[in-house]
């Protein structure tokens, strides 16, 4: 989480939206309404953070008949940790105990899988998302102009 400083100088705050894309405002009220008119006519309906982390709280119907490995909007609703290897939401992320007889280490160690993410079954979706939305919903990111590429790990 990022906390911008409403006290902080000009410049810094400048620099925390001008380098960074950390803008607490939105930017391009223009950039804002094409992204919002194009979501609209796609259908596009954006998860926020909070319903990422507790994906209980979402409707299963926004997530519909998606393909979990398919590229479709709806599968926004999946980037979270909360899923099986088929997409269906579970309760508990699926992970492993490693106990200490097996690592040597005194505490058990648990491993959460990180390949129960939609489209590319990778967790770095949600790091995707992370720098994407804010970036929308500041008018930051224009989808008719703009294209989003991230660099994968």
């Amino acid at each position: 989480m990022t906390v911008v400083d409403r006290s902080s100088s000009p410049a810094t705050q400048a620099a925390l939206e001008n380098q960074f894309g950390l803008a607490d405002r939105v930017v391009d009220s223009a950039a804002l309404a094409n992204s919002v008119k194009r979501f609209r006519e796609q259908g596009i309906v954006l998860p926020t953070f909070a319903q990422l982390a507790d994906p209980s709280t979402v409707d299963p119907s926004l997530v519909g008949d998606a393909d979990p490995q398919g590229p479709d909007a709806r599968n926004l609703w999946r980037v979270h940790w909360y899923n099986d290897l088929q997409g269906r939401r579970t309760s508990v992320p699926d992970h492993v105990v490693l106990p200490p007889e097996l690592t040597g280490v005194p505490n058990p160690i648990i491993v959460v899988f990180g390949d129960r993410f939609p489209m590319i079954t990778a967790h770095k979706v949600l790091a995707a998302y992370s720098c994407l939305a804010p970036r929308v919903v500041t008018g930051q990111f224009d989808p008719t102009r703009h294209r989003a590429i991230w660099p994968s790990t």
